[in-house]
Order: C-alpha cells, then structure tokens, then sequence
C-alpha cells in the first residue's frame, strides 16, 4: 500500500468502541455522485464510512481534496468546532454510512478521549498531506494526474483486474478535479498520449490502467507522459 494512505488503516477504537459508535447513530446510504453534505452547510454531525469511497470536494468549480474510505470517520471536526463545513463530501460510488448526531456524538468522543486525540492526530496528517499537495501542484500535469490514480488505486477505490491492471470509475471531469478544477483540457491530453502509448484505455466514465507500473514510474519521475 502507498505510504500516502498507510496511516488510514489504523484503529482509532477497539470493536467494542466501534458497536458502541454506531449504536448512537443510524444508517446513511448514498449512490454514487449524491451529496452527504455541502461546503458551508452546519456542522452538526458526523459520518462512518462503512463501505464504499467518498471524496472531499472543496470551492467552485470543487477540486477533490482527497477521498476517505471504510473505516474513515469524516465531518468530525465540524462538530467539535461547531463552524460551517469547511469541504463538501460526495459519494464516489455507492456509499454506506453511519449518521452521527451532534449530541450522542460529542458524549462518545468525551467518554473515550483518546479516540478524540486519534481524530485529531488524523487530522494533522491530512493537513501535511494537503501542504504536499500543493507543493506538487508545481509539477508537471502528467505526473500530478499519474500520482493522484496511482494514489486511488493503493487506497483501494476501482477494481484491481491483475497484478499490472485496474478500472476506475472516473469522469474525466473528477480526474480534472484531483489533480485542479481548471485543467480539463491539460488532462485530456495527458490521457490521450496515455492511450497512445498504451498505458490507458478510457470508456464512459472510466479508466482503465493497463500499465499500473509504467504509470507508476510517471508518478516517481522515472518517466515521462508521451
């Protein structure tokens, strides 16, 4: 697994803090592209992911800021905080989740303390996670799309069709997104030189990576995009 998304599958809760967690809340589900909440809105609950992906979509037009997976606890820190949100967070594809509410929510988090301390320190790496981003903002389009699937495909989201192959159900669009919302056109050319030397194939709203190894010598530098 990337070292960009090993600090995720660690616990912040034994399982029996983790029935307790969702004994306070209820079952939220989304389909794929449905807001769970919106950039602005209150702060007045939090989400369990239990299966599926959700990405963090921050301004206008939204830029992805990252994407969270099963296990991850998000909206947290609007509840604490009690200020708007600071990001929206979209279903990815099909999303299953738990729906914390302010009040049972902030009594568990005083009850276990140090899973507050855990939030918070997953927090901080987010943040530096978010800084590193934006100094490889610098970088070339083509390795900045290549790091951001690679990225994708370590953390679990698509399916994996081989060892050197997986399909992503992305847009073109959410592509853009990740790498800057005003890039459209930059990423649509990378991906056609991509096809071109065999490294993808695109269909509708997908991608399918053919050379995940290739493309991860892009995302290191080792090459370069056509």
């Amino acid at each position: 697994m990337s070292e960009a998304f090993r600090w995720r599958e660690q616990p912040f809760c034994s399982a029996e803090e983790l029935a307790e967690m969702e004994s306070i809340g209820h079952p939220l589900n989304r389909a794929a592209e449905q807001p769970f909440f919106l950039e602005g809105e209150p702060g007045d609950f939090a989400l369990l992911i239990k299966k599926g992906f959700v990405k963090v979509v921050q301004g206008e037009p939204g830029r992805i800021v990252d994407v969270r997976g099963p296990g991850a606890i998000v909206g947290e820190i609007g509840v604490i905080t009690e200020e708007p949100r600071s990001a929206g967070i979209i279903a990815l594809n099909d999303v299953s989740a738990v729906f914390l509410p302010k009040g049972p929510w902030t009594k568990f988090l005083l009850a276990h303390p140090h899973i507050i301390l855990d939030l918070w320190a997953a927090t901080a790496i987010r943040t530096r996670r978010a800084n590193t981003k934006r100094t490889e903002s610098e970088l070339a389009i083509g390795q900045q799309l290549a790091k951001a699937l690679i990225e994708l495909v370590d953390y679990g989201v698509g399916e994996r069709l081989d060892e050197d192959s997986a399909l992503l159900r992305m847009s073109q669009e959410e592509m853009s997104a990740l790498v800057g919302a005003n890039k459209l056109e930059s990423v649509k050319k990378v991906i056609r030189l991509l096809k071109a030397s065999g490294i993808v194939d695109t269909g509708r709203q997908a991608i399918t990576i053919r050379k995940l190894s290739a493309l991860r010598n892009i995302a290191d530098g080792l090459m370069t995009v056509g």
